[in-house]
């Protein structure tokens, strides 16, 4: 049962593991012409920060929800930088503090977003409203492991009949991610993993809808 160690070689062990990996996508660090961090974990900004600077992309876009902005100073930026999210944070209606932190060549930038919702869904459908003004083909996606396989659900109908590739790129556990092995021996991986089997299961069913019915169940899920 989930929350009770059990042997290693136990058949419980196996399946636990299987259903864990049903819930991720790995692709290969491949060069793509942006870096896109979804919101949501810290860990995801340090290692798609570590992925533009060993050049895996030109462009590194992080998403960073309202909740990320006061532990901004933990990646490693300018202080200027930080300090210029945070007074805009400060300046911006609760509802509408999302933003995207964007580095290339010319140096750094930061932009308010406004997803139509606080969702996955959300995030990626603005994210394809930001593609539309450049010239982008593939695309680098870093999130946690486990909401890789949702993410990439979600980018095959946002970015339905578009050239734009996506390559789904998991947090290494070195950075403190979730990690498989006896992930339900843990009770935050086990919290993570569980609320993951839970949205898959129902953006797999709200997807396979009408677009204007999915569109709209999502807004709300």
């Amino acid at each position: 049962m989930i929350g009770v160690e059990m042997p290693a070689g136990s058949w419980w062990h196996a399946v636990l593991l299987r259903l864990y990996e049903s819930l991720t996508r790995s692709d290969a660090t491949t060069p793509a012409d942006l870096i896109f961090v979804m919101a949501g974990r810290m860990d995801r900004k340090h290692y798609g920060l570590e992925l533009y600077r060993a050049g895996l992309a030109p462009r590194l876009v992080l998403s960073v929800g309202r909740f990320e902005v006061s532990k901004m100073h933990k990646v490693d930026f300018e202080r200027a930088l930080v300090e210029e999210l945070i007074a805009l944070r400060d300046k911006t209606r609760p509802d509408q503090r999302h933003f995207f932190v964007k580095l290339d060549p010319s140096g750094a930038s930061i932009e308010r977003r406004s997803p139509p919702t606080w969702n996955t869904y959300g995030e990626i459908l603005d994210l394809r409203h930001f593609l539309e003004a450049g010239n982008v083909r593939r695309v680098m996606v870093v999130s946690t492991d486990v909401h890789l396989r949702r993410v990439a659900l979600t980018c095959a109908r946002v970015f339905r009949g578009t050239p734009v590739e996506f390559l789904y790129c998991p947090v290494p556990s070195r950075f403190g991610s979730v990690r498989k092995d006896g992930w339900w021996t843990r009770p935050e991986d086990r919290r993570f993993v569980i609320k993951e089997m839970i949205k898959l299961a129902g953006y797999r069913v709200i997807l396979s809808l009408p677009a204007s019915a999915s569109r709209s169940t999502l807004f709300t899920y």
